[in-house]
């Protein structure tokens, strides 16, 4: 099967009775369709500290909604990026994007080892940063807002640099709103903010109790978003420098969808 089906109370029961990212594993859909899917039909989810307390401390889950007028039931697409190239023989609009991306711009879907000609943006960012402890005010820089490692900041500016020139070569642009958001503006005019994160992972330090903190695991991450669509992509066994093509394709076709409904 290509999608998976659930009703809405389907949904509520088994985000409250499993963590998302079990769920995912589980049905082989990703865990923004799942979050997408329960902000669609008005579905409450628990937060992270909701699942590291025993299962007799944790709170009831809050009532379903009876205001509720939309769709009992909705279906999630099974999208893994892995998924999609097990069966290269079959076609989809997303797939043959993909494939003409990678013939006609394969030069610019490789992330350089070092910056070489870096745009604007990318060289003041890494200005910045260097200069942070220094001056930690932006002074009404324009700079990516990028939130890494220092030790991985170089791979984020390589894997930055590398997509905005793609960007640029497809006719769209990248620029700043007036959050300081980075947004994407393609040639249809339609807007898509993106960021690049590194996940975070919680631990607890030895010696005192109940106390925890978060620290970078190396693990990029690539976020887009319009209104209510979300998307990521994510280091796997393919790492995000290998995943340019299906990026650009994804956002291209959701600019595409977007115009299409607004025009």
């Amino acid at each position: 099967m290509d999608k998976v089906s659930f009703t809405r109370l389907e949904l509520y029961n088994l985000v409250w009775k499993f963590p998302i990212i079990q769920i995912a594993k589980h049905y082989e859909i990703s865990t923004m369709e799942i979050k997408n899917a329960c902000s669609k039909m008005e579905i409450a989810l628990p937060n992270n500290r909701y699942w590291n307390k025993p299962e007799y401390k944790r709170p009831k889950a809050p009532k379903l909604s009876l205001d509720y007028n939309g769709n009992n039931q909705i279906h999630i697409l099974k999208k893994r990026y892995e998924m999609q190239f097990r069966h290269t023989s079959k076609s989809s609009p997303l797939l043959d994007a993909v494939h003409q991306i990678k013939k006609d711009l394969s030069d610019f879907l490789i992330v350089k080892e070092t910056l070489e000609n870096p745009v604007e943006i990318v060289l003041t960012t890494k200005g910045y940063f260097k200069n942070l402890k220094q001056n930690d005010r932006k002074d009404f820089l324009e700079i990516l807002n990028l939130n890494v490692a220092d030790k991985n900041l170089n791979r984020a500016l390589l894997f930055m640099d590398a997509f905005i020139k793609l960007l640029k070569y497809r006719g769209h642009q990248l620029i700043k709103n007036t959050n300081e958001a980075d947004i994407i503006l393609f040639n249809n005019g339609i807007e898509i903010e993106i960021d690049l994160r590194e996940a975070l992972k919680r631990i607890t330090i030895e010696g005192k109790r109940e106390t925890s903190e978060y620290i970078f695991t190396g693990e990029f991450i690539f976020r887009a978003k319009r209104e209510s669509i979300k998307k990521e992509w994510r280091d796997g066994k393919i790492l995000l420098e290998n995943k340019l093509a299906i990026i650009l394709a994804k956002l291209e076709l959701i600019a595409n969808e977007e115009s299409f409904f607004t025009n």
